[in-house]
């Protein structure tokens, strides 16, 4: 789960409203492994809460077409996550699934929405 620190954004469940400025998800990983992250529209940047990782950031990209967000992982290899999505204007409690290019899945929920 730690190597989605660097990836993790939104997926059109998880796009950022137009009037927010931080999103931020708890993803859950198959295996029970949890990160929490948080998104900042106005940088494009991803940063963990908590943890061994607490603090690091790392900027991403997200193709909303594809539900699609791409960083770099810690050691500098590029992770993305698709997530699976309604493209409703995501609020605080909304959950979906979500696969990882190195195979790894889970559940993502938003935490909040600031």
């Amino acid at each position: 789960m730690l190597r989605i620190l660097g990836v993790v954004a939104a997926s059109a469940l998880f796009a950022t409203a137009a009037h927010a400025t931080v999103t931020t998800i708890e993803y859950t990983g198959s295996d029970g492994e949890q990160v929490t992250v948080a998104y900042d529209d106005a940088t494009n940047t991803a940063t963990v809460i908590g943890g061994e990782s607490d603090g690091a950031t790392s900027p991403y990209t997200f193709d909303e077409a594809a539900n699609k967000l791409c960083s770099n992982d810690a050691e500098g290899a590029e992770v993305c996550v698709t997530f699976e999505g309604t493209g409703e204007e995501p609020k605080a409690g909304d959950t979906a699934s979500f696969t990882t290019n190195d195979g790894r899945s889970g559940t993502a929920k938003v935490v909040s929405i600031q």
